[in-house]
């Protein structure tokens, strides 16, 4: 097993280093005052990692990093952590109605489904603020809506 240990130095300063022990860990003599120890596993960036000894050098790595590890280090030692998915939040947009001062609201949730607020959409779920939408958005998320809208016909 591999543990992170955490003490002192002569200067009176924290120092961590990466040691291996097959049981209980045991501390020697010249570490200096200690201060805590926990289990120790590298982090790759990637979810299709392995321990690779290197032919040219004769050193452990983890890859893909290429993080040069302890020579003791197995694949249980390495562990991958999926970054969480950015959550988009809900968009809107206001039109203001052509035939009077009413304001209608298109929204956009975070699966990309369009709604707005008026009865043509609440009766149709088709309305002519829908048609408007892209024209507010960039272009490559009009071509997004554009097929949205032409799957729902």
């Amino acid at each position: 097993m591999l543990w992170k240990f955490t003490n002192l130095n002569k200067h009176g300063q924290l120092r961590s280093r990466i040691v291996y022990s097959e049981g209980a860990l045991t501390i020697g003599q010249g570490f200096g005052p200690f201060i805590g120890v926990s289990r120790f596993r590298y982090q790759s960036r990637s979810p299709y990692h392995g321990v690779f000894i290197s032919p040219v050098d004769g050193k452990k790595y983890l890859t893909p990093d290429w993080v040069e590890v302890l020579p003791e280090t197995t694949i249980k030692d390495c562990y991958y952590e999926a970054p969480e998915e950015p959550k988009e939040k809900p968009q809107k947009w206001n039109f203001k109605s052509d035939s009077s001062d009413k304001e209608y609201v298109v929204r956009r949730n975070a699966m990309g489904n369009l709604s707005c607020n008026c009865w043509g959409f609440i009766a149709h779920k088709k309305c002519k603020h829908v048609k408007k939408f892209p024209e507010k958005l960039e272009t490559k998320d009009k071509v997004r809506i554009f097929n949205l809208l032409i799957r729902k016909k």
